[in-house]
């Protein structure tokens, strides 16, 4: 580390260059390949169809919601990254929005992990990764809890399909392989989040790291209080989800079961959260969990999808690129100003 802060700084202004043009252009690829998809050209056809003025209001809400979706997320982040660093809730806020940006560029959580430290002073980076992971596993712990509630009354009020899937000669429903991935997941991540010594103690074991995990179990030992409220904040980032998604059917849908599509929105957000990314097959999966959750009541596929595109529209591209315009003056991995909100 010493060897590469030293050669950083001894080629300061070309390395910043490089690494910013870098930045620049897996962005720009990244952001190119998404709005190539087929289904994004499609979901602005029916945007431009079906909004009118009097839907407005219900975009506008959902913009709204977008504010308190990441204030929570930082509320979090916030609460755990106190033991290391002494930060405000906007700098806090900020370094949420650095996570999302890096998230645009770098795939799965490893965003966040390079993208909130950067708000800590240089020292305290590696340890904001790990607290930056650890906050990113309560929400796979408080997602998944919540969907199986939603997943439970869709299933006990019947209005879940009872397709199945043959598998190993067995005929499994698809709502019953949700049930069992979500269960598997809970308890695993529900383990590393009440115990993350344990991951910490693992890892340290490998000669190169234990220095770094060994300094980092120290900011991990947080009290039940505190992780019970962490869960509750990841909980109502999960409601607040569900209700984006399902101001947004009033856009593309003039007609539709108002009550069973809130329950059913929670199903689609349980399902797309505990199966696992599949890189540039996610849109065939999305695609297949969005018709298999509301198949017993709609079959219009192509407004299923632009509301999936317009969640992620405004709810993950807007602030990432806001974050990214934020990060450019605070890019240097090795050197912080303090920043200002």
């Amino acid at each position: 580390m010493d060897k590469l802060k030293a050669f950083w700084n001894k080629h300061h202004k070309i390395n910043i260059v490089i690494l910013k043009l870098g930045l620049a252009v897996l962005l720009f690829y990244n952001l190119y390949a998404k709005f190539s998809e087929k289904g994004f050209q499609e979901t602005l056809e029916i945007f431009q169809r079906e909004f009118s003025p009097d839907k407005l209001y219900y975009l506008l809400f959902v913009i709204f919601l977008t504010f308190f979706n990441w204030g929570f997320e930082t509320l979090k982040f916030y609460l755990c990254v106190q033991r290391l660093e002494k930060i405000s809730f906007w700098l806090a806020y900020r370094a949420i929005l650095y996570g999302n940006a890096m998230n645009l560029i770098f795939p799965a959580s490893i965003g966040e992990l390079t993208g909130r430290p950067l708000v800590l002073k240089e020292e305290n980076r590696i340890s904001g990764s790990g607290i930056a992971y650890y906050v990113s596993i309560v929400q796979k712990v408080a997602s998944p809890l919540m969907g199986m509630i939603f997943l439970a009354y869709a299933h006990y009020y019947g209005f879940l399909s009872k397709e199945k899937l043959s598998f190993l000669n067995l005929g499994l429903s698809i709502a019953g392989i949700i049930v069992l991935i979500s269960i598997i997941d809970v308890v695993f991540w529900l383990f590393m989040y009440l115990k993350p010594e344990v991951m910490v103690n693992w890892l340290a074991k490998v000669k190169s790291l234990k220095k770094i995990f060994e300094s980092l179990g120290v900011f991990l030992h947080y009290n039940l209080a505190t992780k019970l409220t962490l869960v509750g904040i990841g909980s109502i980032r999960f409601f607040i989800f569900v209700t984006q998604y399902w101001l947004l059917m009033f856009i593309f849908f003039n007609e539709f079961p108002y009550f069973e599509f809130y329950i059913l929105c929670g199903v689609y957000f349980l399902a797309q959260f505990v199966i696992p990314s599949m890189g540039a097959l996610d849109v065939g999966i999305r695609a297949n969990l969005v018709l298999f959750v509301f198949s017993l009541y709609t079959k219009n596929f192509a407004q299923l999808m632009a509301v999936n595109y317009l969640i992620w529209i405004i709810n993950l591209l807007i602030p990432s690129l806001f974050g990214f315009y934020l990060m450019r003056k605070t890019i240097n991995p090795f050197k912080v100003k303090e920043a200002k909100f």
